[in-house]
C-alpha cells in the first residue's frame, strides 16, 4: 500500500488538482462560492504552512487571512501549466510567512536599537575637554577672559 500524497504534491493529474484548478479559475473572475470551496480545501494546509514559518498564533492568523486576500486578488494569475494550484498557493502562504518574519524582525532590532542608553561615555569629547583643559591651563591668568583679553591694546 502506498503512503497517502501530500496536499502539496506538485502531481499534474488527478481530481484534486483538476477541481482546485477549475476553482482558481471561477475565483479568478470573482466567484464567491468558488473562492468559499477553494478555501475549505486550502485553509488547514495554508495555515499550518503560515505557522511552521511564524509559529506566533497571531500573526499566523494575520498571515493567513492575507495569503487568502491575495489568492482572491491574484487567481487570475494562476497558470497549472507551471504548477499545480496548490504548490501556488503553498509558494504564496510560504513567501508571505517569511516576509512578515523578517518585516517583525526589523521592527524588533529597530526596538532595540531605540531603547538602548545613550552612549555614557564620548571618546571625542573627552579628548577635546582634556586639550581645552591643558590650553587654558598655559594662558596666563589675565588673558583667559573672553577675545577682548588675547589682543594686546584693546
Amino acid at each position: 500500500m502506498s503512503p497517502p500524497r501530500s496536499p502539496w504534491s506538485g502531481a499534474r493529474a488527478g481530481p484534486d488538482h483538476a477541481d482546485l484548478a477549475a476553482l482558481l479559475a471561477r475565483v479568478a473572475v470573482g466567484d464567491q462560492a468558488a473562492f468559499d470551496a477553494m478555501y475549505d480545501r486550502v485553509a488547514a494546509p495554508v495555515f499550518g504552512t503560515v505557522r511552521n514559518v511564524v509559529r506566533d498564533p497571531g500573526l499566523t492568523e494575520e498571515v493567513t487571512q492575507e495569503v487568502f486576500v491575495e489568492v482572491w486578488r491574484a487567481a487570475s494569475r494562476f497558470d497549472a501549466r507551471k504548477g499545480s494550484p496548490m504548490a501556488w498557493v503553498a509558494t504564496i502562504a510560504h513567501r508571505r510567512a517569511v516576509d512578515r518574519v523578517r518585516s517583525e524582525q526589523r521592527s524588533a532590532d529597530r526596538d532595540r536599537r531605540a531603547a538602548s542608553p545613550m552612549i555614557a561615555y564620548d571618546d571625542v569629547a573627552e579628548t577635546v575637554e582634556d586639550n581645552l583643559d591643558r590650553t587654558t591651563a598655559d594662558i596666563p591668568t589675565g588673558r583667559s577672559q573672553g577675545c577682548s583679553g588675547c589682543r594686546p591694546g584693546r
